[in-house]
């Protein structure tokens, strides 16, 4: 008959492949030549011989060579004696006998219980964690009252016991291995995360709900050390406004200061925790877990804290482990963004500085650009631009007239109208703005800053200069800036008259009511009209934003009445109604 051969199996699992290769190598060997009927038959044979050899050899010489030399009447009495004796001595062969037999079948019963077991486990049909050997009587030859008053354990129990707790080890290691495993996997996301998203306002409250989850805590905080204010204040903190936090003070402020990690039961125990926060908040704060964020100098720039791990009394080893390595992540993530941050702080500031520099060239125009911004950004707002669309718009509405740096100061300056070359030269400040702003190096999110600058001047009908764009050739944000640029003209002191129905007003702001009507009058050949309807749906918070400011309230408030009441209520004074 052919060998037989066993059924292969894929193990994707190192750790169950080489359990599986050790189950095969040890008991299944070890049980294997006892496993066969021959070879149990065989074994059986053997030991029967063994214990009839020494017994029949003896009879024979007794009969052979001794009763010859002895009397008949000793003989006879010598035979009936040995041949009883015989007798009893064949029953301890035959008890062996069978106790051997009883041993082989469980231990049979038993290789065969551990092959089934293990063929479920390495089929996945079953875990370890529910594989378990009984101790069931079939297993187990009877005990002796010798044995069970000394509490011993026979053979096969032992091997019993010492399988299920090879099985129970091999589960625990599993299971260890699976939390581990989940806990290397959420670690990567998290740094995944903090890799792929360097916005400071939208990274950390990403990272914060992730520390939650995977801590299984309550709440978690970030804090950011200001080391010349020696202060801690949140970036983050779930459910909560921001928190100042002296240095030194509460287990937050201790770790910053000490550099060292706090993991606690009950933060009440603890005579440096402020109760007062839990007492405001009907909180209560229970285990506390606290790592420090170090910079990559060394120096700590903030600390990460979750508090009250759920289901547990307290956060253990693994929770340290996975904190302390996330907390290094967020460190280098935490700088990138604050370097982030002041590189855009330090953009913002020159371009404000640039816009600044070219209204100041002349006193009427102070604040025209941060109006015309102000006023952009609400309509862009109102619009639902996207985030992206509404900063380019911020930058072109800066910068959309920093090429009146190339006009002579004889002709930005001069009171009255124009001739017809200062004029010319006037309407070339659109394209000296484009070839200045394509010198300055913009993101590529932000390249097309310096076509929107360039065309504010456009109309819809294609009448505006420099390029008579029209319709959809014009950027949105190039209309946007037109409805703006102009409304901030009309209703500001200018060295030239102003004009509506051919009818010249002078210098002074044109009223609110005439600027309106004019901007309504426009829509469609000067303006956009879908711009002119959103900024005038926007414009009782373009007043408010700069009442008393810009606009007198005598000059706006009536106005403001008419569009919005509601925002006018408190208000008080001879122009209202």
């Amino acid at each position: 008959m052919a060998p037989r051969k066993e059924k292969s199996v894929e193990l994707q699992d190192p750790l169950h492949q080489a359990m599986w290769k050790g189950m095969k190598r040890a008991p299944m060997t070890l049980f294997k030549p006892i496993a066969g009927e021959k070879s149990r038959k065989l074994l059986l044979i053997v030991f029967a011989l063994s214990c009839m050899i020494p017994i029949l050899v003896m009879v024979f010489i007794v009969y052979q060579y001794l009763l010859p030399l002895i009397d008949t009447d000793v003989s006879g009495l010598l035979g009936s004696t040995l041949t009883y004796g015989i007798a009893i001595m064949f029953i301890f062969p035959l008890l062996g006998f069978f106790l051997m037999l009883r041993r082989i079948r469980s231990l049979e019963n038993l290789a065969s219980e551990i092959r089934v077991k293990s063929r479920e486990v390495t089929n996945g049909q079953k875990a370890f964690c529910e594989q378990t050997i009984a101790a069931q009587s079939d297993l187990l030859p009877p005990a002796t009252d010798d044995t069970q008053d000394a509490g011993e354990e026979n053979e096969i129990q032992s091997l019993i016991n010492s399988f299920n707790t090879i099985f129970q080890t091999a589960a625990d290691q599993l299971a260890e291995r699976e939390h581990l495993k989940e806990l290397l996997a959420s670690l990567i996301a998290v740094a995944s995360d903090l890799t792929s998203e360097l916005e400071f306002n939208r990274l950390f409250p990403m990272i914060i709900g992730r520390v939650t989850e995977v801590m299984e805590a309550e709440r978690t905080s970030l804090y950011v050390i200001d080391w010349d204010t020696r202060e801690l204040w949140t970036k983050v903190a779930e459910g909560v406004e921001t928190i100042t936090v002296p240095l030194g003070k509460g287990i937050s402020g201790l770790v910053a200061e000490t550099g060292q990690p706090i993991n606690v039961a009950d933060a009440w125990e603890l005579p440096y925790f402020d109760r007062s926060f839990d007492l405001h908040n009907n909180f209560r704060t229970r285990s506390v877990l606290c790592f420090p964020i170090k910079g990559r100098t060394g120096q700590n720039i903030g600390v990460l804290q979750v508090i009250n791990k759920k289901g547990q009394d307290r956060f253990d080893r693994r929770d340290e482990v996975f904190l302390k390595s996330l907390a290094s992540q967020v460190g280098i993530a935490l700088e990138n963004s604050l370097l982030i941050d002041e590189l855009k702080l330090s953009f913002n500031s020159s371009i404000t500085t640039l816009s600044a520099i070219v209204d100041a060239r002349h006193p009427l125009t102070a604040g025209h650009s941060m109006r015309v911004t102000e006023y952009s950004l609400l309509i862009a707002k109102e619009m639902h631009l996207g985030e992206n669309e509404i900063e380019v718009l911020r930058l072109a509405a800066l910068l959309h007239d920093i090429g009146k740096i190339g006009i002579h100061d004889a002709i930005l300056r001069k009171e009255g109208l124009f001739t017809t070359a200062e004029r010319e030269e006037m309407n070339t400040h659109p394209v000296k703005t484009r070839t200045i702003l394509e010198k300055f190096y913009f993101p590529r999110r932000l390249r097309f800053v310096p076509e929107i600058a360039c065309h504010h001047h456009e109309k819809v009908d294609g009448s505006g200069y420099p390029d008579g764009l029209n319709g959809d050739a014009l950027p949105l944000g190039s209309k946007i800036i037109a409805v703006a640029d102009v409304f901030d003209a009309l209703t500001s002191r200018r060295e030239y008259p102003k004009y509506a129905d051919q009818e010249m007003l002078g210098r002074q702001p044109m009223p609110l009511r005439t600027a309106i009507s004019l901007l309504q009058k426009e829509a469609g050949s000067h303006f956009a009209p879908e711009v002119v309807s959103a900024f005038l749906r926007c414009l009782p918070q373009a007043l408010l934003n700069f009442r008393g400011e810009h606009f007198t309230p005598e000059y706006m408030d009536e106005t403001l009445h008419r569009l919005a009441p509601e925002s006018t209520q408190g208000v008080s004074g001879p122009w209202l109604p």
